[in-house]
Parts: structure tokens; C-alpha cells; sequence
């Protein structure tokens, strides 16, 4: 393989572990806002 291929690949590959990890981040912090203030209004049930 050459340069630009290793390059496309690496960056492929740290795009979708950063978009996995933020997606993970994101999910937490809405379920502690939603155990924090969260109500059955809103469809959560503390």
C-alpha cells in the first residue's frame, strides 16, 4: 500500500472511533440530564 492509502485508511478509521466515542459521551450526558430533570412528560420514567 502506498502513503495516501495508509493515510486514508488511518483517518477513516480515527473518524469513526471519535464519532463512537462522542455518540457514547452524548447518550450518557442526555440520560443524566434526563435522571436529573427528567419528568413523564418527556418520556422518562426516574
Amino acid at each position: 500500500m502506498d502513503q495516501d492509502t495508509l493515510q486514508m485508511m488511518l483517518k477513516e478509521a480515527v473518524t469513526t472511533t471519535v464519532t463512537e466515542v462522542l455518540q457514547t459521551l452524548l447518550d450518557l450526558d442526555r440520560k443524566a440530564f434526563l435522571r436529573q430533570h427528567g419528568g413523564r412528560k418527556n418520556g422518562h420514567y426516574p
